[in-house]
């Protein structure tokens, strides 16, 4: 197939071909081809794809080369979407400058941020004018003075470009807005950070976001067919890190109340200890009386709803999170609703009564956030939408519980056929983890896509030579007594034999903590430095220790098993604990699992292990990165040979030698 470029896939790709000629230590692999080609024939047919591509493969410049191809041709914006900064970082600053150097044609491409990355100037400036009384410390006044400074430097007046990082309140107060926004009657429009990439954005050929912000832009295109998107208009679209698409739709389509985002309101509004805010701007009396019924009631609100669980924090203790299904509507009175609608009434009010559009932007943006929160507390009490999942959330970690009410679908299949299937032509989605049992029905189906492209392009690594598996026999059952202390003695023995270079990966923090104090003097003992999850150490910090200590074990729980990448020696060894059967006790699984069982399904078939297959998956991929990386997977659990199931895990890893002691 022929690409705008003049040259062929094949001829691109080949050995002695473009990339070869130009990256050193560039191997040729078939199976990156043959995904180029069907992203190719993709974008062609105006068909969906669904890619699970292994490790090595090289599935960004598979999808990269056919999307320029077509940008060009075309005329039009390619979007491509990760999950995480580090592939997007690698996409950015590694992957596509090489394209741009050694393709015949020049092509335009824009990394774009949400709109709170972004620094608004006309924000910063009213900043000490409106909100003084959010200031909470001297610290917080001194970093919005260094952001002062920074803003005559920045080159993209976006928060990564910051040397240091901004406390999280002190950012939203001189974020860009969208209800705080003049627009093209901003006097700083012309030099505004945000508008500037917009711009730029219309005239990429490819665009680089992240899901968060590709779902932010079907979000408000969903709510209102004549609401302008956050992303220009598109047809073709590239989903890397395809296996966190529910997820993040799920949280983008969900609706939640706090007592935190609530405070942040009536803080900037009027803060009684400051004796600051909007209303004392505007010298409003009743606001000021309107804020202060609204505290009121707040605490009625949300000790109403501590009430309905107070039983349930009392026996688990403090310092936790807990959730709980809301099963009835008006669970609690909603005692805000008059108080917040007299807050809205006052602030149109004091709006009509503006006397320059800066003012009437500032009380704009306080009545529209007003009205929000007003809605969605309305919405998760009445409990108005029948297929939307009602929760709440409670962490009593610091001195004052925090407290979230949720509202979650229990499906997003049907919203992202209606607004992403549907709408684009073509759309290609691609990650390591996709396909269970060798096929994408799990996955086509939480997602809603029902006909499309599929391909399985298996890892080019020769795992047969390069990784052992270990399933050690005579292993207890899980439920048992005797599992924990067995667990304890074969993680010893494994991470003596290679003497740490090893992840020890876990599906709890009980278990971890029980193993992790067992072992870990021993281990220091023989010079093994262990590190742990929830330790004194970032998750970063970590990794880079763990990285720098060849002779080191990492005990990690849930966030461990994906997107963590270590190179060589380093890792020779990743210890699985336990099958990572996830107990579905969270409110929005619990709702998926009744609805399996309500249409005469199997939810351990149909939704428990498929999830077990891909995690396991996700945790496997740990060890070999790259053609050199060699060790052990150490799979603990019998239950991978005893039961019948067993075998569907095994036919989900690579081809490679099964040792069993």
């Amino acid at each position: 197939m022929s690409t705008s470029t003049s040259l062929t896939l094949r001829e691109i790709f080949s050995p002695g071909g473009l990339i070869s000629q130009h990256l050193e230590g560039y191997e040729f692999r078939q199976e990156q081809l043959q995904m180029a080609h069907e992203v190719a024939k993709a974008f062609a047919a105006a068909e969906h794809l669904i890619v699970e591509a292994g490790t090595g493969v090289g599935k960004s410049f598979a999808y990269l080369i056919p999307a320029i191809s077509l940008a060009l041709k075309s005329e039009q914006t390619v979007v491509i979407s990760t999950n995480t900064i580090s592939l997007q970082e690698q996409l950015v600053t590694k992957d596509i400058p090489f394209l741009q150097r050694v393709l015949p044609r020049d092509f335009n491409v824009v990394l774009a941020k949400g709109r709170r990355n972004y620094l608004s100037r006309r924000r910063l400036k009213n900043l000490f004018n409106y909100e003084r009384g959010l200031f909470d410390t001297l610290e917080e006044v001194d970093q919005v003075s260094e952001i002062a400074e920074w803003v005559n430097v920045t080159a993209d007046g976006s928060r990564a470009d910051l040397p240091w990082q901004p406390d999280p309140q002190v950012w939203d107060k001189v974020a860009s807005d969208r209800d705080n926004c003049l627009g093209r009657n901003c006097e700083t429009y012309d030099t505004c950070f945000y508008f500037k990439v917009r711009r730029e954005m219309h005239n990429a050929d490819l665009l680089i976001v992240n899901h968060h912000l590709l779902f932010s832009d079907l979000t408000i295109r969903k709510d209102s067919e004549s609401a302008a998107g956050i992303l220009p208009d598109y047809d073709y679209l590239i989903i890397d890190e395809a296996h966190h698409l529910e997820a993040t739709a799920t949280n983008h389509a969900s609706v939640n109340f706090s007592n935190t985002r609530l405070k942040w309101l009536l803080d900037s509004l009027y803060n009684e200890r400051s004796k600051d805010g909007l209303a004392e701007h505007f010298q409003s009396p009743p606001l000021k009386d309107q804020v202060v019924k609204a505290r009121e009631q707040t605490n009625i609100l949300f000790n109403s709803v501590l009430e309905a669980v107070e039983e349930e924090i009392e026996g688990e203790g403090r310092g936790i999170s807990l959730t709980q299904r809301i099963h009835r509507s008006d669970f609690v009175e909603n005692v805000l609703d008059t108080p917040l609608l007299a807050i809205e009434r006052t602030l149109k009010r004091l709006r009509d009564k503006a006397k320059t559009d800066d003012d009437e932007q500032e009380i704009t943006a306080h009545h529209n956030h007003c009205q929000r929160l007003r809605d969605e507390l309305d919405m998760i009490i009445r409990q108005r939408d029948p297929n939307y999942v009602y929760w709440t959330e409670i962490s009593t970690r610091g001195r004052t519980p925090r407290i979230l009410l949720n509202a979650t679908p229990a499906n997003i299949n049907q919203m992202l056929q209606d607004y992403l299937f549907t709408e684009k032509n073509s759309v290609v989605m691609t990650s390591a983890t996709l396909a269970t049992n060798r096929n994408f029905a799990y996955f086509k189906a939480r997602v809603g896509i029902d006909e499309c492209r599929e391909l399985l392009a298996h890892s080019p690594f020769d795992f047969k030579k390069q990784v052992q598996i270990h399933i050690p026999k005579g292993m207890p059952d899980p439920k048992s007594s005797d599992f924990i202390p067995a667990v304890t003695r074969k993680i010893k023995h494994y991470l003596e034999l290679t003497h740490g270079k090893a992840f020890v990966l876990f599906t709890s923090y009980k278990m971890m903590d029980e193993v992790y104090e067992a072992i870990a003097p021993d281990l220091e003992d023989i010079g093994i430095a262990t590190f742990k999850q929830g330790g004194e150490l970032s998750r970063t910090d970590m990794l880079q220790a763990f990285r720098e200590d060849t002779d080191s074990v990492l005990f990690g729980t849930s966030s461990f098993w994906e997107g963590v990448d270590v190179r060589g020696e380093a890792l020779s060894n990743v210890i699985i604990t336990r099958l990572p059967f996830e107990v579905p006790t969270h409110p929005v699984m619990e709702a998926r699992v009744k609805q399996i069982k309500e249409r005469g399904g199997n939810e351990f078939f149909e939704f428990s292990l498929p999830e077990a297959i891909l995690r396991l998956k996700q945790g496997f991929g740990r060890l070999i990165r790259t053609q050199t990386d060699n060790g052990i997977v150490v799979i603990l659990d019998p239950r991978i040979q005893t039961r019948s199931y067993g075998k569907q895990f095994l036919d989900s890893l690579p081809d490679c030698e099964i040792v069993g002691k």
